[in-house]
């Protein structure tokens, strides 16, 4: 009779962990939504989602990884699809924070920046393609049959580097937003809010660039062939602990207060015409006759 070893215990015992924290973690910001929900708002929660979707498979795989191809490569695209969704999402939550930091006077296509970033996030379909071309997943001959995937060095190496550099501009951009606000920042009603909001927000960016470092850095140290279980282990704890980070961003009262003016400073700044209607009353008195 199979007995799961003592990383597969651990393995469990982590991804069952991080189901729950994020679980958590959407049913209070669910909870807590009673104004629209807004662009960025849509992108936290499809964070949340991504997050709990990875770690729901990479639960469910842990279990019968040993001598199941397909539970081993299940293992592997989780990792390049679902991890690299859920990796998109936190991007795109991270250049909306941008955008609404900036203190924005045009809209989001029309903010240069704004469309810089968005473009620095296409060559995320050519890293999906180079981990699926590069990709390494294998069941063992021998019992008790241990899954092994991966990506070989090209595809690792190349990814790091990208979610390195990538990290450090958005870490950079905060910094500037928090140590030198420009005129708009200054002079907001909210400008205390504002600084607040980039301070935190350095601490999501400097969060996801450690977790992916260590992340990829174990990858390459093991050669790209590490132990399935591992791998999604990592994974899970990996963008978990991120989702963590940027719900303690998300929930502070000074974030939300600037997220909310910003998003509905454009409805709430249009010209009112008015309109003074005078009422005119005629009184037409009559002589009486003697």
């Amino acid at each position: 009779m199979y007995s799961p070893d003592n990383l597969e215990i651990i393995a469990e015992i982590i991804s069952v962990g991080c189901i729950t924290a994020v679980s958590l973690l959407f049913g209070r910001k669910a909870a807590s939504i009673e104004r629209p929900v807004y662009y960025i708002r849509g992108i936290l929660l499809g964070l949340y989602v991504a997050t709990w979707a990875f770690n729901i498979i990479a639960c469910m795989a842990t279990s019968t990884n040993n001598g199941n191809y397909i539970s081993c490569a299940l293992s592997l695209y989780n990792c390049i699809v679902v991890y690299n969704i859920a990796k998109i999402l936190l991007y795109l939550y991270f250049i909306e924070k941008i955008y609404i930091t900036s203190v924005p006077k045009a809209s989001r296509f029309r903010t240069p920046l704004y469309l810089i970033n968005l473009g620095l996030l296409l060559p995320y379909v050519a890293l999906i393609i180079l981990m699926i071309m590069y990709r390494n997943a294998a069941v063992a001959d021998v019992s008790p049959f241990h899954c092994t995937i991966g990506f070989q060095l090209p595809a690792s190496a190349t990814t790091l580097t990208y979610d390195v550099l990538i990290s450090l501009l958005y870490t950079g951009i905060f910094i500037k937003y928090a140590v030198f606000p420009n005129t708009a920042q200054q002079t907001a009603h909210q400008a205390s809010s504002l600084r607040i909001m980039a301070r935190r927000s350095i601490i999501a960016t400097v969060v996801s660039l450690i977790t992916a470092t260590v992340n990829y850095c174990v990858l390459i140290g093991l050669d790209g062939q590490e132990r399935g279980l591992i791998a999604s282990t990592i994974c899970a704890l990996d963008i978990s602990i991120v989702v963590c980070v940027v719900h303690w961003v998300a929930t502070h009262p000074s974030e939300m207060q600037c997220t909310v003016k910003a998003l509905t400073k454009g409805a709430n700044d249009k010209p009112m015409k008015l309109e003074i209607k005078q009422h005119q009353e005629v009184v037409v008195l009559s002589e009486l006759a003697p």
